[in-house]
């Protein structure tokens, strides 16, 4: 495996474990976050976040 993928792999690997947030994981993998979202969505990760957590998440933010 190269060293990139690792990277990518490891960093994936402890934002589903849920110790780092996705900002760090990219940043732990060199690559954006938009990479890598697409990196977690290519590799069949699906996300806990619900309506439920939009919906709180909007209100605190007045929305």
């Amino acid at each position: 495996m190269k060293l990139k993928s690792f990277k990518k792999q490891q960093a994936a690997d402890e934002y589903k474990k849920g110790t780092i947030i996705l900002s760090k994981a990219a940043d732990n993998a060199d690559i954006t976050i938009w990479e890598m979202e697409k990196f977690l969505v290519d590799n069949g990760y699906k996300s806990d976040y619900s309506i439920e957590d939009l919906e709180e998440e909007m209100k605190i933010l007045n929305l």
